[in-house]
């Protein structure tokens, strides 16, 4: 089976690290640690900056926050064991947007500095494309699931044909209409399940 991995909030602690950073800059900026726990997203409505402030502070460093990310707990271990068990992995990224100097050798070599086996890297552009640059390359490369945390991105692969499974987060909870994991233990059972 061919399995499509995002990275950000399924590989990688994306989330925990970006809200981290914004907190560390909240107190910088001399606002304490003031933040609203009921905003849509970190980067949308949670610190009260001035206007364009987490705008320019998310492009001034993401990058570096995103070299220094880690693995969500058992990723690297199911991975491998999904490997072992004869499926390919293909990481399918939007990190293709104009966000990172070198999107594919620094998603390249993060992957390798962390060890993390995969058959293929894809990138795309999801800004660019909307939801559908996913898709299309699960299409592509004849995708049989694909593991994500934007429920726009899993909705559009549902509407193509692709299982799709939502990778929970703080941000995507209101949703209850895609089949939602919390961990890399109840992916690895469902896609075992899901061959049988």
């Amino acid at each position: 089976m061919r399995i499509g991995v995002d990275i950000d909030n399924v590989i990688s602690n994306f989330n925990e690290e970006l809200l981290k950073e914004y907190i560390k800059h909240n107190k910088e900026l001399g606002y304490g640690s003031k933040i609203n726990e009921n905003a849509d997203y970190i980067t949308r409505g949670m610190f009260n900056w001035a206007e364009g402030e987490v705008e320019k502070f998310y492009k001034n460093n993401i990058e570096r926050i995103v070299n220094n990310l880690g693995v969500k707990d058992g990723a690297k271990e199911y991975i491998d064991k999904l490997k072992n068990d004869g499926h390919s992995i293909y990481i399918i990224t939007g990190r293709d947007n104009g966000e990172y100097s070198d999107p594919y050798n620094n998603t390249k070599k993060w992957l390798e500095d962390n060890n993390i086996y995969y058959d293929k890297l894809i990138l795309t552009n999801v800004y660019k494309n909307d939801v559908h640059g996913k898709s299309e390359k699960c299409i592509e490369n004849n995708v049989d699931i694909m593991i994500d945390d934007s429920i726009y991105i899993c909705r559009d692969c549902i509407n193509y044909g692709i299982t799709t499974l939502l990778m929970d987060t703080p941000y995507n909870k209101r949703f209850n209409d895609v089949l939602r994991v919390n961990n890399w233990k109840e992916i690895y059972e469902y896609i075992t399940q899901y061959i049988k």
